[in-house]
């Protein structure tokens, strides 16, 4: 069971990584142009870069409870 929640563990932890690369980019991105002339970031990526980051958080806190139920039950 400890396994299980080392290898969830690395998958949030990849999760992390991967929606903090898209939102530096959403950050660093072109902003589009809107209709009374100001300019605003492209709200699609960072919609998923914050679902991604959701998820990570979920499946940390499953590898976590994995892991202290394993522990419980060495």
């Amino acid at each position: 069971m400890t396994n299980v929640a080392v290898v969830l563990a690395l998958c949030s932890a990849l999760l992390l990584i991967v929606s903090v690369a898209i939102w530096a980019k959403v950050l660093r991105g072109p902003l589009m142009q809107r209709l009374d002339g100001g300019r605003q970031s492209n709200d699609e990526p960072a919609e998923a870069a914050a679902q991604i980051l959701v998820f990570a958080f979920v499946t940390s806190a499953l590898a976590a409870i994995l892991a202290i139920v394993g522990w419980i039950y060495r």
